[in-house]
């Protein structure tokens, strides 16, 4: 009988302490709101294969699942604010840092120039912008710089369309220039080979050549964000796996093929 009781015992602390271990190596579970990106006939864009191999690696290495969710971009950082998941890719300015808690940084990005049509502007300052229609993506900032200037030195036009449809307004003169963040790329001519072989391979079109600014005008960052005070165990978690795979080169090496 004592066998009996000693060996159930056994079990029910056994059983205990496998479910003491389930809860500690549970996976977290949160949604991840997505910036939008729309064609030029207003269908959703699928998020690039290079970003969702970023956010596997996330998910592995944080032990976290991310309900992926696309949404309009100031949609995506709204539904953040009010506490319902975290939203990746926003850059911090001075208003963003009082509302939101971030991640350290996960991508840095120079942010180019792009014009059509000659004879090229020259663009090697913030103050060549002045006067200007500026074209960025619907919801977007490029950091503090950006935010101080915006619609006092340029106008900012926002945009939801993806990149090669904002091409083709530039060509149209809707605008005078395109802001163009990129994460890889450091000389201009790199730039400009990108951007022009990416509107080509969209739209077929020949002889359409876009010009980029001398230097990067902006400089600027990525992260995870939330409401502050909500999902800091995530926040942190985030921040471990990005540590663990700056170090390893795991990390760098998927960022490297997302442009």
């Amino acid at each position: 009988m004592r066998k009996s009781l000693f060996v159930l015992s056994g079990l029910i602390l056994a059983l205990g302490l496998s479910g003491a271990m389930s809860e500690v190596h549970a996976q977290s579970q949160v949604k991840l709101f997505l910036p939008e990106n729309l064609d030029s006939n207003g269908n959703q864009i699928p998020p690039d294969n290079h970003l969702l191999e970023i956010l596997s690696y996330f998910e592995r290495t944080a032990n976290v699942r991310f309900e992926k969710l696309i949404l309009p971009w100031k949609r995506a950082q709204l539904e953040a604010l009010q506490g319902n998941g975290i939203v990746f890719g926003l850059s911090p300015t001075p208003e963003r840092l009082k509302l939101y808690q971030y991640s350290q940084a996960v991508t840095k990005q120079t942010v180019w120039g792009i014009t059509y049509g000659k004879p090229k502007p020259s663009i090697k300052s913030l103050e060549d912008l002045r006067g200007k229609i500026v074209n960025i993506g619907r919801g977007y900032s490029h950091g503090s710089t950006f935010e101080q200037a915006r619609n006092i030195v340029f106008t900012v036009q926002e945009d939801g369309l993806f990149n090669s449809a904002r091409l083709n307004k530039l060509i149209s003169k809707s605008n005078d220039l395109i802001l163009w963040p990129v994460r890889q790329f450091k000389e201009a001519h790199e730039v400009e080979k990108y951007v022009n072989q990416l509107f080509n391979d969209y739209s077929g079109a020949k002889g359409v050549h876009f010009e980029v600014s001398d230097q990067p005008i902006f400089y600027d960052t990525e992260h995870f964000a939330t409401k502050k005070g909500q999902y800091e165990d995530i926040i942190a978690k985030l921040d471990q796996a990005l540590k663990v795979g700056n170090k390893n080169g795991t990390l760098a090496k998927l960022i490297k093929a997302y442009r």
